[in-house]
């Protein structure tokens, strides 16, 4: 067998003891902590599941742009990319060393992220070479064809950034209003030196299910920033984990979510600080209205000897409504002793003495609430380490407001 069958035949039984997992597991129930507060019901009805065909489709694309189709790297774009001399782009089924697709053990135990292995086609490995250095922001734009409405798009993609590169992606969807269920598998290795900028922008009114999962493993003396806004998502659930594997890096994660009707947001974060001298910090902040929910599980680990942690968790939540729900769960498990750890946790309406206090200089009270929330909403905006995405994000918070 050549080696290239040797891998194929390596992914394909990856593939079936996760679908074996999957079909064993079924369905995540409420009985598991990560799903406490989140439905999988509403998963049967994408049960149909879609090959990831490069069909003929418009898509606007530039020489900053990379486009994926359904989930697939979209060659064309690729070869228009300004950069493409800095990349090295392979099928996954390519790739020499098995551990570049090993992800967290958590994911594993995940019968979602199992089903999502065990569908994926046509997955990429994109590695920015060594000293890499993008000053201008590079989009990834992701395009989902209308006759796949309904219907599950599994995807799976590797991002591995060289040493001593500096890269700041701002990744959006591009859809019309019809529905399907976006599960999304990421995997981001970062090497020593480098500072990694991965902002993400996700306005949908139509009844899609955004389900995705990130790892990120951080060598030396990284700098990671994360960011995400997500307006008026019927359903979106992301899980994030992230490992401090050597000293001196940082991992700092900012979002922002917008709920009305009975959309449903929920963040799983999970960090690991498995070396000393490491920073991390979360900052999630939710804006509810109306029947909405939002959910935030934040988790750190600092493992023994990571001495010098410096860790702090935020979430912060705005119930515009009567109706709406928030659900907060900040944890700490900590085996080190000199670390400096820390986490809280808000909910409540919007402040009555400041209502009034703005209303006493004139403003009517729609004014000042509209003035409150924006306040709000703008200290986690203004932590976006991605100037686009804070311009996106405060237009698609004036237009949630007015809406």
């Amino acid at each position: 067998m050549g080696i290239l069958g040797w891998r194929t035949k390596m992914i394909d039984s990856i593939k079936k003891n996760s679908l074996e997992f999957f079909n064993t597991n079924g369905l995540p129930s409420k009985k598991l902590e990560n799903w406490k507060f989140t439905s999988s019901r509403n998963f049967k009805n994408f049960s149909e599941p879609l090959s990831n065909d490069q069909k003929s489709v418009d898509f606007d694309t530039d020489e900053l742009s990379l486009v994926f189709i359904n989930g697939v790297l979209n060659q064309e774009s690729l070869k228009n990319f300004k950069f493409s001399h800095l990349l090295e782009v392979q099928s996954l089924y390519s790739v020499k060393s098995k551990n570049l697709l090993e992800c967290s053990d958590n994911f594993l135990n995940e019968s979602m992220f199992n089903l999502g292995i065990s569908e994926f086609e046509n997955g990429s490995y994109i590695s920015f070479k060594k000293n890499s250095v993008i000053d201008e922001v590079i989009n990834i734009k992701n395009y989902f064809l209308k006759d796949n409405e309904d219907k599950r798009i599994s995807s799976f993609n590797i991002f591995h950034i060289g040493q001593g590169s500096e890269i700041s992606i701002m990744e959006q969807d591009f859809k019309e209003n019809y529905s399907i269920f976006n599960l999304k598998l990421n995997k981001f290795i970062c090497e020593d030196s480098t500072i990694f900028k991965y902002g993400k922008s996700f306005n949908d009114n139509s009844k899609t299910h955004s389900l995705s999962y990130s790892y990120y493993q951080l060598k030396k003396d990284v700098s990671l920033k994360i960011d995400s806004m997500v307006k008026c998502s019927f359903f979106n659930k992301e899980f994030i984990e992230v490992d401090l594997n050597n000293t001196g890096s940082e991992a700092k994660i900012n979002i922002l979510n917008l709920g009305k009707e009975n959309h449903h947001v929920d963040n799983n974060i999970l960090i690991n600080h498995n070396a000393e001298h490491c920073t991390s910090f979360q900052h999630v902040r939710n804006v509810l209205d109306n029947k909405s929910t939002a959910v935030f599980n934040g988790k750190v680990i600092v493992s023994e000897g990571a001495q010098q942690t410096d860790s702090n968790q935020s979430n912060k939540n705005l119930l515009l409504s009567l109706d709406s729900n928030a659900f907060s769960n900040p944890q700490l498990e900590i085996y080190a002793d000199d670390v400096s750890c820390g986490h809280g946790s808000t909910t409540g309406a919007l402040d009555e003495n400041s209502i009034f206090y703005l209303r006493a200089r004139g403003i009517n009270r729609a004014a000042a609430q509209k003035i409150l929330i924006k306040a709000f909403a703008k200290e986690v905006i203004d932590d976006f380490s991605l100037s686009s995405l804070q311009d996106i994000s405060e237009i698609a918070l004036d237009s949630w407001i007015d809406g």
